[in-house]
């Protein structure tokens, strides 16, 4: 089972280093799902249906306040120390509207990007946004700039597992101090 991988992650990850925060004891029925694929005449992948069921589902992981600090305004840096964390979004009843992929997905549609469901996003990085195309493959879509779909290999859990290594960097980078200019 590939989502093994990151189940396995979330039951031992540094909880003092990291908030996550997920639906845990609201997740979205199986109906929600096929509500959800009925709309948009699409159906998601088995693994982040899965995924998306699970207590995990609607996903939200930020490194800590304490150990990287939000931005304030006219903040100055590398685009990577503006990424403090992960967003996978989900279907659970009353989630948050900045976690719902119901919300998300409309909001693309609206700006014509109908041929996409968004997945998966950085925290920092309002330029582009990971999703599943017409064809269940994963692309990274440059939906604010160029409009640009780049294709990403792998499956879901790789890819969220991929952005969980990266979010490690960043925050071991921001630790080292090497978002501050010499």
């Amino acid at each position: 089972m590939a989502l093994k991988e990151v189940y396995d992650y979330f039951h031992s990850y540094d909880k003092q280093t990291y908030q996550v925060v997920a639906c845990m004891g609201n997740e979205p029925s199986e109906k929600d799902v096929k509500d959800f694929e009925s709309q948009y005449k699409i159906k998601l992948p088995a693994e982040f249906r899965e995924f998306t069921m699970s207590p995990l589902g609607g996903l939200y992981m930020e490194v800590r306040e304490e150990i990287w600090s939000r931005a304030k305004q006219y903040d100055i840096g590398p685009f990577w120390s503006f990424c403090r964390g992960i967003i996978v979004y989900g279907i659970a009843d009353e989630i948050p509207d900045f976690l719902d992929i119901r919300k998300k997905t409309k909001e693309l549609h609206d700006d014509g990007f109908t041929d996409y469901i968004p997945f998966l996003s950085i925290v920092g990085n309002g330029d582009e946004i990971f999703c599943f195309d017409k064809d269940n493959n994963i692309v990274l879509l440059d939906y604010y700039t160029t409009g640009e779909a780049v294709p990403v290999e792998g499956t879901f859990s790789d890819c969220l597992m991929k952005q969980i290594e990266e979010l490690e960097e960043r925050k071991n980078m921001k630790i080292r101090g090497e978002d501050k200019s010499n």
